[in-house]
Protein backbone atom coordinates (compact mmCIF):
# COMPACT_ATOMS: atom_id res chain seq x y z
CA UNK A 1 0.00 0.00 0.00
CA UNK A 2 1.41 3.40 -1.13
CA UNK A 3 1.69 6.31 1.25
CA UNK A 4 0.29 9.71 0.27
CA UNK A 5 3.40 11.96 0.25
CA UNK A 6 1.66 15.08 -1.13
CA UNK A 7 0.25 16.03 2.24
CA UNK A 8 3.74 16.29 3.70
CA UNK A 9 5.02 18.37 0.81
CA UNK A 10 2.14 20.77 1.13
CA UNK A 11 2.83 21.19 4.84
CA UNK A 12 6.48 21.93 4.13
CA UNK A 13 5.61 24.47 1.46
CA UNK A 14 3.12 26.14 3.79
CA UNK A 15 5.77 26.36 6.47
CA UNK A 16 8.24 27.87 4.00
CA UNK A 17 5.76 30.50 2.87
CA UNK A 18 4.91 31.26 6.47
CA UNK A 19 8.57 31.91 7.21
CA UNK A 20 8.89 34.08 4.11
CA UNK A 21 5.85 36.14 5.06
CA UNK A 22 7.07 36.46 8.63
CA UNK A 23 10.45 37.68 7.40
CA UNK A 24 8.79 40.13 5.04
CA UNK A 25 6.60 41.33 7.89
CA UNK A 26 9.61 41.87 10.13
CA UNK A 27 11.47 43.67 7.33
CA UNK A 28 8.46 45.82 6.62
CA UNK A 29 8.03 46.71 10.29
CA UNK A 30 11.74 47.50 10.54
CA UNK A 31 11.54 49.71 7.47
CA UNK A 32 8.44 51.45 8.75
CA UNK A 33 9.97 52.00 12.16
CA UNK A 34 13.16 53.31 10.55
CA UNK A 35 11.19 55.69 8.37
CA UNK A 36 9.16 56.85 11.34
CA UNK A 37 12.34 57.38 13.33
CA UNK A 38 13.94 59.26 10.44
CA UNK A 39 10.85 61.40 10.04
CA UNK A 40 10.82 62.11 13.78
CA UNK A 41 14.51 63.02 13.73
CA UNK A 42 14.00 65.20 10.68
CA UNK A 43 11.11 66.89 12.43
CA UNK A 44 13.30 67.57 15.46
CA UNK A 45 16.06 68.93 13.22
CA UNK A 46 13.63 71.21 11.42
CA UNK A 47 12.17 72.29 14.75
CA UNK A 48 15.65 73.12 16.06
CA UNK A 49 16.38 75.06 12.88
CA UNK A 50 13.10 76.91 13.32
CA UNK A 51 14.15 77.88 16.87
CA UNK A 52 17.48 79.12 15.51
CA UNK A 53 15.76 81.17 12.80
CA UNK A 54 13.43 82.62 15.45
CA UNK A 55 16.47 83.60 17.49
CA UNK A 56 18.08 85.16 14.43
CA UNK A 57 14.99 87.31 13.86
CA UNK A 58 15.00 88.25 17.55
CA UNK A 59 18.66 89.18 17.28
CA UNK A 60 17.99 91.40 14.28
CA UNK A 61 15.24 93.19 16.21
CA UNK A 62 17.41 94.00 19.21
CA UNK A 63 20.50 94.83 17.16
CA UNK A 64 18.67 97.40 15.07
CA UNK A 65 17.87 99.33 18.26
CA UNK A 66 21.52 99.55 19.33
CA UNK A 67 23.32 102.86 18.83
CA UNK A 68 27.08 103.02 19.25
CA UNK A 69 29.63 105.76 18.85
CA UNK A 70 30.96 105.80 15.31
CA UNK A 71 34.51 105.90 16.69
CA UNK A 72 34.42 102.61 18.65
CA UNK A 73 36.08 99.48 17.33
CA UNK A 74 37.70 96.23 18.44
CA UNK A 75 37.28 95.50 22.17
CA UNK A 76 35.72 98.91 22.80
CA UNK A 77 32.98 98.08 20.31
CA UNK A 78 32.23 94.78 22.06
CA UNK A 79 32.14 96.47 25.47
CA UNK A 80 29.81 99.18 24.18
CA UNK A 81 27.56 96.58 22.56
CA UNK A 82 27.41 94.61 25.81
CA UNK A 83 26.46 97.74 27.77
CA UNK A 84 23.66 98.42 25.31
CA UNK A 85 22.29 94.87 25.28
CA UNK A 86 22.44 94.15 29.02
CA UNK A 87 19.75 96.76 29.73
CA UNK A 88 17.55 96.08 26.69
CA UNK A 89 14.10 95.26 28.13
CA UNK A 90 13.37 92.96 25.18
CA UNK A 91 16.24 90.75 26.31
CA UNK A 92 16.11 91.20 30.08
CA UNK A 93 12.37 90.47 30.17
CA UNK A 94 12.95 87.03 28.64
CA UNK A 95 15.83 85.87 30.83
CA UNK A 96 13.97 85.24 34.09
CA UNK A 97 16.62 86.90 36.22
CA UNK A 98 19.61 85.46 34.40
CA UNK A 99 22.31 87.77 33.08
CA UNK A 100 23.97 88.40 29.75
CA UNK A 101 27.61 87.33 30.02
CA UNK A 102 30.49 89.29 28.52
CA UNK A 103 33.82 87.47 28.29
CA UNK A 104 36.31 90.21 27.47
CA UNK A 105 39.15 87.72 27.11
CA UNK A 106 37.33 85.59 24.56
CA UNK A 107 35.65 88.59 22.99
CA UNK A 108 32.16 87.09 23.24
CA UNK A 109 28.75 88.16 24.51
CA UNK A 110 26.40 85.33 25.47
CA UNK A 111 22.64 85.68 25.81
CA UNK A 112 21.31 82.67 27.77
CA UNK A 113 18.62 80.38 26.40
CA UNK A 114 15.26 82.01 25.73
CA UNK A 115 12.20 79.73 25.57
CA UNK A 116 10.23 79.84 22.33
CA UNK A 117 7.35 77.42 22.98
CA UNK A 118 5.85 75.12 25.59
CA UNK A 119 7.47 72.03 24.03
CA UNK A 120 10.89 73.06 25.27
CA UNK A 121 12.07 74.81 22.13
CA UNK A 122 14.63 77.54 22.83
CA UNK A 123 17.57 79.46 21.44
CA UNK A 124 20.69 81.10 22.83
CA UNK A 125 22.89 83.70 21.17
CA UNK A 126 26.67 84.09 21.10
CA UNK A 127 28.06 87.32 19.65
CA UNK A 128 31.72 87.36 18.69
CA UNK A 129 33.96 89.93 17.07
CA UNK A 130 34.36 89.31 13.34
CA UNK A 131 36.59 92.30 12.59
CA UNK A 132 37.49 95.63 14.16
CA UNK A 133 34.09 97.04 13.12
CA UNK A 134 31.88 93.96 12.73
CA UNK A 135 30.41 91.16 14.82
CA UNK A 136 29.02 87.71 14.07
CA UNK A 137 25.77 86.72 15.75
CA UNK A 138 25.54 82.93 16.14
CA UNK A 139 22.16 81.58 17.22
CA UNK A 140 21.82 78.03 18.57
CA UNK A 141 18.32 76.59 18.28
CA UNK A 142 17.28 73.65 20.48
CA UNK A 143 14.32 71.24 20.18
CA UNK A 144 13.93 67.81 21.86
CA UNK A 145 17.61 67.16 22.22
CA UNK A 146 18.56 68.38 18.76
CA UNK A 147 20.48 71.60 18.09
CA UNK A 148 21.04 73.64 14.95
CA UNK A 149 22.99 76.86 14.54
CA UNK A 150 22.78 79.79 12.14
CA UNK A 151 24.82 82.97 11.93
CA UNK A 152 24.76 86.47 10.52
CA UNK A 153 27.40 89.22 10.39
CA UNK A 154 26.67 92.82 11.39
CA UNK A 155 28.80 95.75 10.25
CA UNK A 156 29.16 99.02 12.16
CA UNK A 157 28.14 101.82 9.81
CA UNK A 158 27.21 105.49 10.25
CA UNK A 159 23.60 105.96 11.20
CA UNK A 160 21.25 108.70 10.16
CA UNK A 161 20.22 111.35 12.66
CA UNK A 162 16.70 112.64 12.02
CA UNK A 163 17.26 115.61 14.34
CA UNK A 164 19.70 117.12 11.85
CA UNK A 165 16.99 117.11 9.19
CA UNK A 166 14.98 119.76 11.03
CA UNK A 167 15.67 123.46 10.73
CA UNK A 168 15.40 123.78 14.52
CA UNK A 169 15.33 120.88 16.98
CA UNK A 170 15.12 121.34 20.73
CA UNK A 171 14.60 119.30 23.87
CA UNK A 172 12.70 122.28 25.27
CA UNK A 173 9.53 124.14 24.47
CA UNK A 174 9.55 126.79 21.73
CA UNK A 175 8.20 130.31 22.16
CA UNK A 176 7.67 132.99 19.49
CA UNK A 177 6.30 136.33 20.65
CA UNK A 178 5.77 139.45 18.53
CA UNK A 179 6.78 139.71 14.89
CA UNK A 180 9.19 136.81 14.94
CA UNK A 181 9.65 134.59 11.94
CA UNK A 182 11.36 131.34 11.04
CA UNK A 183 11.58 130.78 7.30
CA UNK A 184 13.43 128.57 4.85
CA UNK A 185 15.80 130.08 2.31
CA UNK A 186 14.97 127.52 -0.38
CA UNK A 187 11.94 125.57 0.83
CA UNK A 188 9.46 125.50 3.68
CA UNK A 189 10.93 122.22 4.96
CA UNK A 190 14.13 124.05 5.92
CA UNK A 191 12.07 125.93 8.53
CA UNK A 192 10.59 122.81 10.17
CA UNK A 193 10.64 122.71 13.99
CA UNK A 194 10.88 119.77 16.37
CA UNK A 195 10.22 119.86 20.13
CA UNK A 196 11.14 116.87 22.29
CA UNK A 197 10.00 118.30 25.64
CA UNK A 198 7.90 116.17 27.98
CA UNK A 199 7.99 118.61 30.90
CA UNK A 200 5.91 121.38 29.30
CA UNK A 201 2.29 120.81 28.39
CA UNK A 202 2.57 123.59 25.82
CA UNK A 203 5.37 122.48 23.53
CA UNK A 204 5.07 125.41 21.11
CA UNK A 205 3.62 128.85 21.85
CA UNK A 206 3.07 131.55 19.21
CA UNK A 207 1.56 134.98 19.81
CA UNK A 208 1.27 138.23 17.87
CA UNK A 209 2.31 138.03 14.23
CA UNK A 210 4.74 135.16 14.61
CA UNK A 211 5.35 132.99 11.58
CA UNK A 212 6.84 129.54 11.04
CA UNK A 213 7.08 128.68 7.37
CA UNK A 214 7.64 124.97 7.90
CA UNK A 215 5.71 122.34 9.83
CA UNK A 216 5.90 121.82 13.60
CA UNK A 217 6.59 118.40 15.13
CA UNK A 218 6.14 117.47 18.81
CA UNK A 219 7.08 114.17 20.48
CA UNK A 220 4.85 114.36 23.57
CA UNK A 221 1.42 113.03 22.56
CA UNK A 222 -0.18 114.88 25.49
CA UNK A 223 1.34 118.26 24.63
CA UNK A 224 -0.40 121.08 22.83
CA UNK A 225 0.49 123.93 20.49
CA UNK A 226 -0.83 127.35 21.52
CA UNK A 227 -1.64 129.83 18.72
CA UNK A 228 -2.77 133.33 19.67
CA UNK A 229 -3.18 136.28 17.33
CA UNK A 230 -2.34 136.55 13.66
CA UNK A 231 0.12 133.67 13.63
CA UNK A 232 0.82 131.21 10.84
CA UNK A 233 2.39 127.77 10.43
CA UNK A 234 3.22 126.21 7.10
CA UNK A 235 1.87 129.23 5.28
CA UNK A 236 -1.58 128.85 6.84
CA UNK A 237 -3.33 130.60 9.70
CA UNK A 238 -6.31 129.83 11.87
CA UNK A 239 -7.66 126.30 11.51
CA UNK A 240 -5.42 125.75 8.50
CA UNK A 241 -2.33 126.09 10.66
CA UNK A 242 -3.23 123.01 12.70
CA UNK A 243 -2.84 120.86 9.58
CA UNK A 244 0.87 121.66 9.79
CA UNK A 245 1.13 120.64 13.46
CA UNK A 246 2.12 117.04 14.18
CA UNK A 247 1.81 115.91 17.80
CA UNK A 248 2.98 112.53 19.08
CA UNK A 249 5.71 111.89 16.51
CA UNK A 250 8.46 109.37 17.24
CA UNK A 251 11.23 110.51 19.56
CA UNK A 252 14.31 111.53 17.62
CA UNK A 253 17.80 110.77 18.91
CA UNK A 254 20.02 113.82 19.31
CA UNK A 255 23.62 113.49 18.11
CA UNK A 256 26.46 113.87 20.58
CA UNK A 257 28.66 116.95 20.47
CA UNK A 258 32.40 116.39 20.33
CA UNK A 259 34.25 119.74 20.46
CA UNK A 260 37.60 117.95 20.69
CA UNK A 261 37.85 117.91 16.91
CA UNK A 262 38.44 121.67 17.10
CA UNK A 263 40.18 122.02 20.49
CA UNK A 264 43.77 121.36 19.31
CA UNK A 265 43.65 124.43 17.08
CA UNK A 266 43.09 126.80 20.04
CA UNK A 267 46.68 127.50 21.04
CA UNK A 268 46.66 131.17 22.11
CA UNK A 269 45.49 131.76 25.68
CA UNK A 270 43.03 134.48 26.67
CA UNK A 271 42.78 134.98 30.43
CA UNK A 272 42.07 137.76 32.92
CA UNK A 273 45.28 139.55 31.92
CA UNK A 274 44.30 139.74 28.24
CA UNK A 275 42.80 142.99 26.95
CA UNK A 276 39.66 142.31 24.92
CA UNK A 277 38.41 145.86 24.31
CA UNK A 278 39.16 148.31 21.55
CA UNK A 279 40.36 147.44 18.08
CA UNK A 280 41.79 143.97 18.59
CA UNK A 281 42.56 140.91 16.49
CA UNK A 282 42.79 137.32 17.72
CA UNK A 283 43.67 133.96 16.18
CA UNK A 284 42.90 130.46 17.48
CA UNK A 285 42.23 131.42 21.09
CA UNK A 286 41.51 129.43 24.23
CA UNK A 287 39.53 131.36 26.85
CA UNK A 288 40.54 130.06 30.25
CA UNK A 289 37.92 129.10 32.84
CA UNK A 290 36.58 131.98 34.91
CA UNK A 291 37.90 134.70 32.60
CA UNK A 292 34.41 136.04 31.78
CA UNK A 293 35.68 138.32 29.00
CA UNK A 294 33.78 141.05 27.17
CA UNK A 295 34.95 141.60 23.61
CA UNK A 296 34.04 145.23 22.90
CA UNK A 297 35.00 147.58 20.13
CA UNK A 298 35.98 146.43 16.67
CA UNK A 299 37.02 142.83 17.17
CA UNK A 300 38.42 140.52 14.51
CA UNK A 301 38.76 136.82 15.30
CA UNK A 302 40.06 134.13 12.96
CA UNK A 303 40.11 130.39 13.59
CA UNK A 304 38.86 128.57 16.66
CA UNK A 305 37.51 130.14 19.84
CA UNK A 306 37.60 127.45 22.53
CA UNK A 307 35.84 128.39 25.79
CA UNK A 308 36.60 126.53 28.99
CA UNK A 309 33.89 126.29 31.63
CA UNK A 310 32.75 128.05 33.74
CA UNK A 311 32.66 131.23 31.68
CA UNK A 312 30.46 134.11 30.66
CA UNK A 313 31.59 135.49 27.31
CA UNK A 314 30.16 138.61 25.67
CA UNK A 315 30.61 140.12 22.23
CA UNK A 316 29.27 143.67 22.54
CA UNK A 317 30.94 145.55 19.71
CA UNK A 318 31.34 144.91 16.03
CA UNK A 319 32.54 141.36 15.65
CA UNK A 320 34.14 140.20 12.43
CA UNK A 321 34.51 136.47 12.88
CA UNK A 322 35.84 133.78 10.56
CA UNK A 323 35.90 130.35 12.12
CA UNK A 324 34.07 128.31 14.74
CA UNK A 325 33.23 128.75 18.44
CA UNK A 326 33.34 125.64 20.63
CA UNK A 327 33.15 125.09 24.38
CA UNK A 328 34.08 122.63 27.02
CA UNK A 329 30.96 120.73 28.09
CA UNK A 330 29.57 122.59 31.11
CA UNK A 331 27.26 119.72 32.08
CA UNK A 332 23.57 119.50 32.84
CA UNK A 333 21.55 122.57 33.86
CA UNK A 334 24.60 124.84 33.79
CA UNK A 335 23.43 127.17 31.03
CA UNK A 336 22.59 130.08 33.35
CA UNK A 337 26.15 130.26 34.72
CA UNK A 338 27.83 129.52 31.41
CA UNK A 339 26.77 131.94 28.71
CA UNK A 340 27.72 133.37 25.34
CA UNK A 341 26.05 136.66 24.42
CA UNK A 342 26.10 138.48 21.10
CA UNK A 343 24.78 142.00 21.72
CA UNK A 344 26.46 143.89 18.91
CA UNK A 345 26.65 143.36 15.19
CA UNK A 346 28.24 140.12 14.10
CA UNK A 347 29.65 139.35 10.68
CA UNK A 348 30.75 135.76 10.28
CA UNK A 349 32.27 133.45 7.70
CA UNK A 350 32.96 129.73 7.76
CA UNK A 351 36.32 128.09 8.35
CA UNK A 352 36.65 127.48 4.62
CA UNK A 353 37.13 131.24 4.22
CA UNK A 354 40.26 131.29 6.39
CA UNK A 355 43.61 131.97 4.72
CA UNK A 356 45.25 128.81 3.42
CA UNK A 357 48.24 129.10 5.72
CA UNK A 358 49.87 126.53 7.97
CA UNK A 359 47.92 127.61 11.06
CA UNK A 360 44.55 127.29 9.30
CA UNK A 361 45.13 124.67 6.61
CA UNK A 362 43.68 121.67 8.49
CA UNK A 363 40.88 123.73 10.02
CA UNK A 364 39.73 124.78 6.56
CA UNK A 365 38.86 121.12 5.89
CA UNK A 366 36.12 121.16 8.58
CA UNK A 367 33.35 123.42 7.25
CA UNK A 368 29.73 123.35 8.38
CA UNK A 369 29.72 124.34 12.07
CA UNK A 370 29.65 127.81 13.64
CA UNK A 371 28.83 127.29 17.33
CA UNK A 372 29.11 124.14 19.45
CA UNK A 373 28.41 125.04 23.07
CA UNK A 374 27.24 122.06 25.16
CA UNK A 375 26.05 123.21 28.58
CA UNK A 376 26.06 126.90 27.61
CA UNK A 377 23.21 129.34 27.15
CA UNK A 378 23.43 131.44 23.98
CA UNK A 379 21.64 134.72 23.33
CA UNK A 380 21.53 137.11 20.37
CA UNK A 381 20.23 140.66 20.67
CA UNK A 382 22.03 142.08 17.66
CA UNK A 383 21.97 141.36 13.97
CA UNK A 384 24.27 138.59 12.87
CA UNK A 385 23.85 138.70 9.11
CA UNK A 386 24.83 135.19 8.08
CA UNK A 387 25.98 132.37 10.33
CA UNK A 388 27.99 129.90 8.29
CA UNK A 389 27.27 126.62 9.97
CA UNK A 390 25.25 124.70 12.51
CA UNK A 391 24.64 126.00 16.03
CA UNK A 392 24.20 123.87 19.16
CA UNK A 393 23.84 124.85 22.83
CA UNK A 394 21.71 124.19 25.92
CA UNK A 395 19.46 127.24 25.49
CA UNK A 396 18.84 129.84 22.80
CA UNK A 397 17.33 133.31 22.94
CA UNK A 398 16.85 135.72 20.03
CA UNK A 399 15.46 139.11 21.08
CA UNK A 400 14.92 142.56 19.64
CA UNK A 401 15.98 142.74 16.02
CA UNK A 402 18.28 139.77 16.31
CA UNK A 403 18.34 137.55 13.30
CA UNK A 404 19.88 136.57 10.04
CA UNK A 405 20.60 133.59 7.84
CA UNK A 406 21.82 130.35 9.41
CA UNK A 407 23.55 127.96 7.02
CA UNK A 408 22.74 124.85 9.02
CA UNK A 409 20.45 123.49 11.73
CA UNK A 410 20.01 124.94 15.23
CA UNK A 411 20.02 122.26 17.96
CA UNK A 412 19.09 122.88 21.60
CA UNK A 413 20.20 120.10 23.96
CA UNK A 414 18.45 121.01 27.21
CA UNK A 415 14.83 121.11 28.35
CA UNK A 416 15.34 124.82 28.96
CA UNK A 417 14.12 127.43 26.50
CA UNK A 418 14.18 128.28 22.84
CA UNK A 419 12.60 131.66 22.33
CA UNK A 420 12.26 134.46 19.85
CA UNK A 421 10.82 137.80 20.95
CA UNK A 422 10.36 141.19 19.33
CA UNK A 423 11.26 141.27 15.66
CA UNK A 424 13.69 138.39 15.64
CA UNK A 425 13.89 136.51 12.38
CA UNK A 426 15.75 133.37 11.38
CA UNK A 427 16.27 132.21 7.81
CA UNK A 428 17.41 128.60 7.70
CA UNK A 429 19.48 127.67 4.65
CA UNK A 430 20.53 124.04 4.25
CA UNK A 431 21.94 124.35 0.74
CA UNK A 432 25.51 125.36 1.53
CA UNK A 433 26.67 122.39 3.61
CA UNK A 434 25.76 118.71 3.33
CA UNK A 435 26.28 115.73 5.59
CA UNK A 436 26.87 115.73 9.33
CA UNK A 437 28.44 119.01 10.53
CA UNK A 438 31.91 118.63 12.10
CA UNK A 439 31.74 118.25 15.87
CA UNK A 440 28.48 116.30 15.79
CA UNK A 441 28.77 112.57 16.41
CA UNK A 442 25.93 110.64 14.81
CA UNK A 443 25.40 107.26 16.50
CA UNK A 444 26.48 104.32 14.37
CA UNK A 445 24.28 101.30 13.72
CA UNK A 446 25.05 97.61 13.37
CA UNK A 447 23.60 96.65 10.00
CA UNK A 448 23.02 93.02 9.00
CA UNK A 449 24.90 91.71 5.97
CA UNK A 450 22.29 89.50 4.31
CA UNK A 451 24.94 87.76 2.21
CA UNK A 452 26.75 86.56 5.32
CA UNK A 453 23.98 84.15 6.42
CA UNK A 454 25.38 80.73 7.28
CA UNK A 455 24.13 77.45 8.77
CA UNK A 456 26.55 75.57 10.98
Amino acid sequence: MKRNRRKGVISILALIFLCIFAALSVAYCTTVNSNVLQASNQNHVQSALLQAESGLAFGQYVMQNVSLSASVKDAAMMAALYNALKTDPNIVGNLGGRQIVYDAGAGTITIPAIAVNADGGSFDIVISQASSTSVQVCVNGHARGVSRAVGLTYNLSPGKCAVLDYGIATKSSISLTGNDSITGANSASEASLYSATYSATTAVSMTGNAKIQGDVYVSNPDANISLTGNVSIGGASGAGATAHCHIGVDDAEFPEIDPTVFEPFATNVVDSSTSTSGNKSFKNIRIKAGTNPTFSGNITIKGVVYIEQPNKVQFTGNLNFTGVIVTEDAGENAYTNNTIKFTGNTTSSGVESLPDTAEFHDLRQLPGSFLLAPGFGVSFTGNFGTVNGAMAADSFSFTGNAGGRVNGPIINYSDSQFKLTGNAGLIIDRSKYSGTPPGFVVPAKLSADAGSYVEF
